[in-house]
């Protein structure tokens, strides 16, 4: 993590606190006073300058208080009655290992004129970092798996640029780059001006997909999946909660299978900031959700429930 992140005045507000700061203090202090309690009995010069260097413990209290509350960049629990991990961090979705998921729409269009290439999005980024912005490649590779998926496509009715071929919500697609595994998920559309759009309710759809397929299809291991719909997608929600959607449907995804050991929800690092995303809410949300999930006992229902 860079040193913008422990300079964030935002990120400082969200975790240090004047109580936080007073309780540190104290207990410097306080262990001032056990060993001056202790020294004074082997020493009388040792008592003296512990009592003569008392500002040196307020300056350790002060530096013990500062490391405590530094912003955090990550924070993970582990889902109850599942050996699987949740992880949110701070963090460029491509700089970590693990299966990543990446979001696209449902022609699966990967030129548009050059603005996915030049797009900050996690396929913007595929494009140009694994395959050095060769486009037919990509299309190969994503061609190749939509057909031996075998999905259904229609015609695109509408006049837009890229692809025709349009695929439902929440299709995925998997292959290898790099030694690196990827699931394309498609969870918005293109309009007519070539502008992703997305819905709510299409997001929860995708993500109950998206989960389904790997634990039916995908390896098991890690993923990483970055946060979705917040970009271009233009879904009306905020950061937190699509993290939220995200938790909460992967939880539920995890009644039946144990399909993955480590699922890590990417933020991307200027978004915190640009955002005020509350990270100390988020990773409350999580533990709460991972220690008290519930989930469906009935055979060959599939779902679980996150209690929120």
């Amino acid at each position: 993590m860079s040193i913008r992140h422990y300079l964030s005045i935002t990120r400082w507000r969200q975790t240090l606190s004047l109580k936080g700061l007073l309780q540190q203090l104290l207990g410097a202090f306080g262990v001032l006073w056990l060993l001056t309690e202790i020294t004074s009995f082997f020493s009388e010069a040792a008592e003296i300058w512990l009592a003569q260097h008392w500002w040196l413990f307020m300056i350790l209290g002060i530096a013990y208080a500062l490391y405590s509350n530094t912003p955090k960049t990550s924070f993970s629990h582990r889902l109850s009655g599942r050996d699987a991990l949740i992880e949110v961090a701070v963090v460029d979705a491509l700089g970590i290992p693990g299966a990543l998921v990446v979001p696209c729409n449902t022609t699966f269009d990967t030129d548009l004129g050059g603005l996915v290439e030049r797009s900050p999005s996690v396929q913007g980024k595929v494009l140009s970092d694994e395959y050095q912005g060769n486009v037919d490649h990509l299309d190969f590779d994503i061609d190749q798996q939509l057909r031996a998926e075998g999905y259904l496509h229609e015609e695109v009715e509408i006049e837009k640029p890229g692809k025709k071929r349009k695929y439902e919500i929440g299709t995925v697609i998997q292959f290898r780059r790099n030694d690196r595994l990827f699931y394309f998920l498609a969870h918005t559309h293109i309009n007519e001006s070539g502008r992703a759009t997305g819905t709510v309710e299409e997001l929860k759809t995708s993500l109950a997909k998206l989960w389904y397929y790997i634990s039916e299809k995908g390896d098991k291991g890690d993923i990483v999946i970055p946060v979705l719909g917040t970009g271009h997608a233009r879904i009306h929600l905020r950061r937190e909660e699509v993290i939220r959607n995200i938790i909460d449907s992967f939880i539920a995804s995890c009644s039946e299978k144990n399909y993955c050991d480590k699922l890590t929800i990417a933020i991307y690092p200027q978004d915190v900031d640009r955002y005020n995303i509350d990270l100390m809410e988020l990773d409350n949300y999580l533990e709460y959700s991972c220690k008290y999930a519930q989930f469906d006992t009935e055979p060959d229902v599939g779902e679980g429930r996150a209690i929120a």
